[in-house]
C-alpha cells in the first residue's frame, strides 16, 4: 500500500472544500434531533462483487433530500478465485443527497419509485494479506474517503432495492434496505 502525506495546501482546492462542506452539513443536519424525526430507519443489508467477493451491511436514515449512514464493507480476494489473497473490512461514516427529493420537493416531478442518492463515506480500514510481511503487518490499518453513488427502487413489500459504485472495496454492492 502506497501511504500519502496529507498537507493543508492539498486540501484547499475547491472540489475539495465543497466535498468537506458538503459531508461537515450532512453529518450536522443527521445528527441533529429534528431530522431524527422526519426521517425513515431503515437497515441495509447486500453484497459485494470486485475486485472479490464481500458483503455490505448498515444503518441509514433517509430523508427526501438526503440520507445519513453508517456502513461496514468486508471484501475477500482469494488467489484460487483469481485474486491477491487478502481481505479488507471497512467501516464508513457519512451520507448522500438525493438530487430528485430536490426537484420533487420543488413540485415539479411526481412521486416515483425510485431514487438517486450521491455520496461521501469517510472511515477506517483494516487490510489482511493472506502472504503478510512484517512491514504489510505495519500497514494494516488506514483511513478512506469514498465518494459513491447509489439508485434505490421501492419494492411492493415496502422494502427498498439498491444498487450502489463506490471507490472502496468491494468496488460494486447490491442489496435491500428493511425498514425498522
Amino acid at each position: 500500500m502506497i501511504q500519502r502525506r496529507v498537507c493543508l495546501h492539498s486540501l484547499l482546492r475547491p472540489g475539495k472544500i465543497f466535498g468537506l462542506i458538503l459531508l461537515s452539513s450532512l453529518l450536522v443536519a443527521g445528527l441533529s434531533p429534528a431530522a431524527h424525526a422526519q426521517g425513515e430507519s431503515r437497515i441495509q443489508a447486500g453484497f459485494g462483487l470486485v475486485p472479490g467477493v464481500g458483503v455490505y451491511g448498515g444503518y441509514l436514515s433517509a430523508h427526501s433530500i438526503y440520507t445519513t449512514e453508517a456502513s461496514v464493507y468486508a471484501d475477500a480476494a482469494p488467489q484460487f478465485l483469481g485474486g491477491e489473497g487478502s481481505v479488507l473490512v471497512s467501516l464508513g461514516l457519512g451520507g448522500a443527497i438525493r438530487p430528485l427529493g430536490f426537484i420533487r420537493m420543488i413540485g415539479n416531478a411526481s412521486a416515483t419509485s425510485y431514487d438517486i442518492d450521491v455520496g461521501l463515506r469517510i472511515g477506517p480500514a483494516l487490510f489482511f494479506a493472506f502472504n503478510e510481511t512484517k512491514s504489510t503487518k505495519n500497514q494494516r490499518f488506514n483511513l478512506f474517503l469514498e465518494p459513491f453513488i447509489r439508485l434505490t427502487s421501492q419494492l411492493a413489500r415496502g422494502n427498498t432495492f439498491f444498487v450502489e459504485a463506490g471507490i472502496q472495496r468491494p468496488l460494486f454492492r447490491a442489496g435491500l434496505w428493511f425498514s425498522i
